[in-house]
This record gives structure tokens, sequence and C-alpha cells, in this order.
């Protein structure tokens, strides 16, 4: 029996050591590359995380970022920044924010390390799925996590404006002057008046929401979503109307 004591001792120091050294790896760092670093500052300078998270952090409104270097792979996402609207025709798509090839390589960099971090390994969770701000497979956002929806229609349409499924306030900056991805809305109650002849500034924007090509502002994109008359209620949509019309 003595054997069979030393053998099993022996065997504990050895899965001691193992795990010794499992941890350690753990616990390695890896630290960024100049060109991931480059990469981080065109992520900033682009308002990336205006729509997307990194390890959950940043704005949900599109997909978690995390993994997509290890899933997509570099030649896909190289495609993709260039152009992508030809991935998803018809549908809401990211704007092309004419990086250059260097930024594009930094950038590409970046993500890379993001998705070779050990924090990365768990994360995400669960697949993100996302459609108009809010996640599919969360079965919505619940009013828990909202918090207290206004019960007068400008303070609702305001709420709307800055959370899902709406979430303007990714796109569209209060302040004038100021893009972030469509024009500023400052000032936009006077001006939606005067866009169409014959359409009051409520028809205006109500069309804008339902059918946002019909009227695309000048020195921009269309990329808004196309799709709001399926994701907003129609009490939603009332609401954000009541609200764009305090904004003179």
């Amino acid at each position: 029996m003595r054997w069979a004591r030393l053998f099993f001792a022996a065997c504990l120091l050895v899965s001691v050591a193992l795990g010794l050294v499992a941890a350690s790896d753990t616990l390695t760092t890896r630290p960024m590359s100049f060109s991931a670093g480059n990469g981080l500052a065109v992520w900033y300078a682009n308002g990336c995380e205006g729509c997307h998270t990194l390890y959950g952090q940043g704005a949900a409104f599109a997909p978690d970022l995390t993994q997509i270097y290890n899933l997509r792979g570099v030649d896909y996402l190289r495609e993709f920044l260039a152009n992508p609207s030809a991935f998803y025709p018809d549908q809401r798509h990211m704007p092309v924010f004419g990086l250059t090839v260097s930024e594009t390589d930094n950038l590409l960099a970046f993500l890379q390390w993001v998705g070779e971090q050990d924090t990365a390994e768990t994360w995400p969770p669960r697949l993100l799925q996302v459609r108009g701000g809010v996640g599919l497979d969360s079965g919505g956002v619940s009013d828990t996590t909202r918090g207290t929806i206004p019960e007068d229609p400008v303070g609702r349409g305001e709420y709307w404006f800055k959370r899902p499924p709406a979430i303007c306030a990714t796109c569209h900056a209060l302040t004038p002057d100021v893009v972030i991805v469509g024009p500023s809305l400052a000032g936009v109650a006077t001006r939606a008046g005067t866009r169409i002849p014959g359409m009051s500034a409520e028809a205006y924007f109500r069309q804008s929401i339902l059918d946002p090509s019909a009227y695309v502002v000048e020195g921009f994109e269309d990329v808004m979503m196309k799709n709001f008359g399926q994701q907003l209620s129609a009490d939603q949509i009332n609401d954000i109307i009541a609200y764009l019309m305090t904004l003179e």
C-alpha cells in the first residue's frame, strides 16, 4: 500500500505543478503592438464605440466585435470596411468611413489584439444578434433595465430618441454642426417645414422615419435604417415626432 500512497502523492504534485503552469499562462499579458495602438486611435477617432461593443462595453446598436477578427478573418473585414453596403443590400448598413490603407491595417491589428486577450476567450457569453438596437436573443429590453418611461409624448419621444429600438442619438447629434453619422438635428423642426414644398414638418419627419431614402440630406449617405416601420410602434413614432417638433 505504501507504493500506492507514493504514487498518489506523485500524481498530486504533478497536478499542482501543471495547475501552476496553467495559471501562470492565464495571467500572461499580451502587450499591444504599435500598429494595434494606432488602430485603437482609429477606433476612437471614428466613433466605433458609438455603435459597437468590445467585451460588452460601448453602444449595443451593432454587433459586439470582440471576436470579429477570429470569426471573419482579415480579408473579409478589409472588404467590409471598404464597402459595407455590398454585404447587406437593402438593409441597415455601416457608413463608409473612407479609411486609408494604413488606417485599415491598424484597425484590423487592433481588432486582432482584442480577440487575443484572455478576456476574449469567454466573451461574448452568447451570440449577439442586433436588430434596431435590441438583441434578438434577449427578447428585447425590459422596462426595469430601461428605466421609467415618461408619461407625456414629448418626454417619451426624447426617451426613445436616446434608447433602443430607435436610439437616434447614436447617429444624430443635437448640437449645431456636430456630425456623428447623420446630420445634426439641432433646429430640425424649423428646417423640416421648409425642406419639401407643401409638406409640413410633421409629415416630413414621418416620411423620413418610415422611408428615410426619400429625402437624403445633401452631403450625407443613405445609411439610415429602413425598417423603423417594423421596429417602432405607431405610438413610438408619434412620440419621436412630437419630440423632434420641439427642436426649433
